[in-house]
């Protein structure tokens, strides 16, 4: 039985940054990640100026020219929100947290690229198509029981786990089951449709629309090299390709945009439960912890809630105790504050 002092479970933002925290200490860890890398997210992959700032302090550089994508910045200013009488109006997607503004002009990526790129600068060791699915404690370790691809199940142990898997987390709904169970669902897909003429849409610009025709959330358009990046969501109930469909035809005749084949979609399903960071030695991170900014930003709070993890993970090591959850909670009130005023000025959620 093969033995890690910390195992993570999901090799996104969160995941790849408690990674880095923990590698940094000098500490080996594992990440296990259910799909085959590099692997797609349904996401904007706008890298976010609190985003910039948090992966300069804790990896020490930018996302590199290989995993962005033209045009290569969406810049604050050119995000609209688009009325239903035709008019076009600033749309705030960051605030300042703590006092603290930040770039506005903001990093275009592929998430799949993002993401791998990330994980490798974490310096963890990673196995791929691998599937969480269960734990268990005893006095001393926690007992991960996975299955790899071949249909191979394995037992690992380790001192400290941690859920980066997402807001579907497993992890959490062991440890946190009625906040989950009571927790509403929020669907979401991006389509990637060839663009052959962008019509009035600016190369550049960032468009979102609050309409009920293209869903129960927002609906947003923005560019990603030759393509048109599309995204429509709703809760659970919601008929997302018929919201998609109309979107795409409001496209065609209100803008004059030339929209070519769909080439690919993502789409994930969210729990909107309150905020968990873990119990004891097991954390929760990013999206699995249900940390999320202004109108769904996410890539920021992962990040930041990822490496803090890792941190606590470290000194709770350097004491020789089990309760690293209590030192990451306490770490994590500035993180909880600003959602909490991110909440406050949600502009998300189309009005009945």
């Amino acid at each position: 039985m093969r033995h890690y002092p910390v195992i993570i479970i999901g090799s996104g933002p969160a995941g790849a940054a408690c990674a880095k925290a923990v590698r940094d200490c000098g500490t080996y860890c594992l990440v296990v990640e259910k799909r085959k890398l590099p692997r797609h997210k349904t996401c904007s992959g706008i890298v976010y100026g609190q985003c910039q700032e948090l992966l300069l302090r804790y990896f020490g550089k930018l996302p590199p020219a290989a995993v962005r994508c033209d045009p290569e910045f969406v810049r604050a200013d050119d995000v609209f929100e688009c009325k239903n009488d035709g008019s076009l109006v600033p749309y705030v997607w960051e605030l300042p947290k703590d006092g603290q503004a930040f770039s506005r002009e903001w990093i275009n990526v592929w998430r799949s690229k993002f993401d791998h790129w990330l994980l490798r600068e974490s310096g963890a060791v990673v196995m791929e198509q691998t599937r969480f699915l269960r734990f268990s404690r005893d006095e001393d370790l926690v007992h991960v029981f996975l299955r790899q691809a071949d249909g191979q199940e394995l037992e690992l142990t380790c001192e400290y786990l941690v859920g980066a898997e997402g807001a579907l987390s497993p992890i959490r709904k062991a440890l946190d089951p009625e906040t989950v169970t009571g927790a509403k669902a929020c669907l979401a897909t991006y389509a990637y449709y060839a663009c052959n003429d962008s019509g009035q849409l600016k190369n550049g610009g960032w468009y979102v629309f609050l309409n009920p025709r293209f869903g129960d959330i927002i609906g947003c358009v923005h560019h990603k090299d030759d393509m048109l990046a599309l995204s429509v969501g709703g809760f659970s109930g919601s008929k997302l390709p018929a919201c998609e469909e109309r979107f795409v035809d409001h496209l065609r005749e209100a803008f004059g945009v030339a929209v070519g084949e769909r080439r690919f979609a993502n789409a994930c399903s969210n729990r909107l439960a309150p905020p968990f960071l873990g119990k004891d030695n097991i954390l929760l991170a990013g999206d699995a912890a249900g940390l999320i900014y202004l109108n769904g930003e996410g890539m920021s709070a992962a990040i930041d809630s990822g490496y803090r993890a890792g941190r606590a993970i470290c000194t709770a090591m350097g004491h020789g105790d089990r309760d690293a959850a209590a030192r990451y909670a306490a770490n994590c009130d500035d993180i909880l504050r600003h959602m909490a005023y991110c909440i406050e000025n949600m502009h998300f959620v189309v009005p009945c």
